[in-house]
C-alpha cells in the first residue's frame, strides 16, 4: 500500500484551532456555570439574611411582648442585647446592661453563683440559675428564674444564647409558706396523737367495763373531731373561743340564751391551745348535762374570759360558771374522771392554773393560760 500522504502545514493549523476554540467554548461553558451557581448562592444567601432579618423581628416583637425580661448573650454572660422589660424592670438602658453591666441589679449575694452558672452552661447545654434582681421602681430585690438555651450553627457552633429572666417571687414565698405549713401540721399531728394517747390511757384506767370505756372514748373522739373541724377550717387565723364554745354547748342540746350565756372579748386560738381547751370544754358541758345546771330547768351555764396583761405577756382567763343548783356538790371520786384528767392536762400541755369549786350554787372553774400577743 501507498503511506498517507504527511499532513500539510495548513492541516495542522486548522486542527490546532480546532482545539483552541474547543479549549475557548469549554471554558465559556465553565465561566457560565460557575456565575450561574454563585448566582444562585448569591439568592439563597440573600433569602437566608431575609429569613434571618425576619426571624429577628419576630423574636424582638415577641420579647417586647411577653412579660419575662428578655436578653441575648455571648457566652460568660456577655451580654448583646436586653429586652425593653428588662429596662423597665431594672432601670438601666440597654447600653447599661450589655457586657456583665446586667450583673449591677443581682443581689450582691447572688452574683458569684450566677457567674458560676453562665461558666458551666456551655458545658450543660443550657443555663439554669434563680438569683434575686434589684426594681428600680423600689429598690426590692425579687427572685427571678433565669433560663437560656444556645442558639447554635449547622456545625453545632454557639451563635449567641436567648434567655428569660421570670419572676418567681410569690411562688417561692408560697413554697416556703408550703414548707412551714407541712412543718406545722406534722408537728401538731404529733401533737394530736399525743393528746389521743392521753386521754384513752386516762380514760382506762377508770373505766368500770370495755363497754363504758368504748363508750367514754367515742363520745371524747366525736368531740375532738368537732374541735379539729374548727380548727382545719383556718389553721392560719386560728379558731375563735366564742365559737368554739358555742359549738360544743350545741352539741350537748344547749342553746345560748335558753340556759346559757356567753361572753368574752374576740379571741383566735392557736391549733394546740384550741384543741386542748376544745376537749376541757367538752368535759364541762357533758358534766354539766349528766350532773349539772343543764340537768335542771332553771339551771344557768355562763361561760366568760378576758384577757389580762402581765409581766410575762398576755394571760387568758377563763370561767365556766354553774348556777342554780342548790345543796352540796360532790366532787369526782375517781382521780382519772373527765375533769380531773384534763385540769391535769391542761397544766402539762398548756402550761395552765386550774381552780375547780364544787361548792354551791353550782360548779365553777377558772382557766388561766398564757397566750401570744398575736393570739389575743
Amino acid at each position: 500500500m501507498t503511506p498517507p500522504a504527511p499532513p500539510t502545514r495548513e492541516a495542522e493549523l486548522e486542527a490546532e484551532n480546532a482545539r483552541l476554540r474547543q479549549r475557548v467554548y469549554d471554558a465559556e461553558l465553565t465561566a457560565e456555570r460557575a456565575m450561574a451557581l454563585l448566582r444562585a448562592a448569591d439568592e439563597q444567601h440573600r433569602g437566608l439574611e431575609k429569613q434571618l432579618r425576619r426571624s429577628r423581628a419576630d423574636l424582638q416583637s415577641m420579647s417586647d411582648t411577653i412579660h419575662q425580661l428578655v436578653w441575648r448573650s455571648r457566652d460568660e454572660g456577655d451580654w448583646t442585647s436586653a429586652s425593653p422589660q428588662w429596662s423597665a424592670y431594672s432601670g438601666q438602658t440597654e447600653e447599661q446592661s450589655l457586657g456583665l453591666g446586667w450583673l449591677d441589679i443581682v443581689h450582691p449575694d447572688d452574683r458569684q453563683r450566677s457567674l458560676a452558672a453562665w461558666h458551666v452552661a456551655p458545658a450543660e447545654g443550657t443555663l439554669q440559675v434563680d438569683h434575686r434582681l434589684r426594681r428600680a421602681s423600689d429598690g426590692a430585690y425579687r427572685w427571678f428564674q433565669t433560663r437560656a438555651t444556645p442558639m447554635r450553627d449547622a456545625a453545632g457552633r454557639t451563635l449567641e444564647w436567648f434567655g428569660t429572666s421570670t419572676d418567681v417571687h410569690e411562688l417561692r414565698g408560697l413554697q416556703v409558706r408550703q414548707r412551714l405549713l407541712l412543718a406545722d401540721f406534722q408537728h401538731q399531728a404529733r401533737n394530736t396523737l399525743a393528746l389521743v394517747r392521753v386521754m384513752a390511757q386516762g380514760l382506762a384506767r377508770t373505766s368500770e367495763s370495755v363497754d363504758g370505756y368504748a363508750g367514754q372514748l367515742d363520745d371524747r373522739l366525736t368531740a375532738f373531731s368537732r374541735v379539729l373541724g374548727a380548727v382545719t377550717r383556718d389553721p392560719e387565723s386560728g379558731v375563735d373561743l366564742e365559737s368554739l364554745v358555742a359549738e360544743e354547748l350545741v352539741a350537748q342540746v344547749a342553746r345560748e340564751d335558753d340556759q346559757v350565756d356567753i361572753a368574752g372579748p374576740a379571741v383566735l386560738l392557736p391549733s394546740e391551745i384550741a384543741e386542748t381547751l376544745g376537749l376541757a370544754i367538752y368535759e364541762l358541758a357533758s358534766n354539766a348535762v349528766e350532773h349539772g345546771a343543764l340537768t335542771k330547768p332553771n339551771g344557768r351555764v355562763k361561760v366568760t374570759w378576758a384577757c389580762e396583761a402581765n409581766e410575762a405577756g398576755t394571760a387568758l382567763v377563763f370561767e365556766w360558771a354553774e348556777t342554780n343548783l342548790f345543796g352540796r356538790i360532790a366532787p369526782p371520786t375517781q382521780s382519772g374522771s373527765g375533769i380531773n384528767f384534763l385540769e391535769q392536762t391542761l397544766v402539762d400541755r398548756l402550761k395552765a392554773n386550774v381552780a375547780l369549786s364544787f361548792a354551791p350554787p353550782g360548779l365553777r372553774c377558772t382557766i388561766r393560760m398564757p397566750l401570744t400577743e398575736v393570739t389575743a
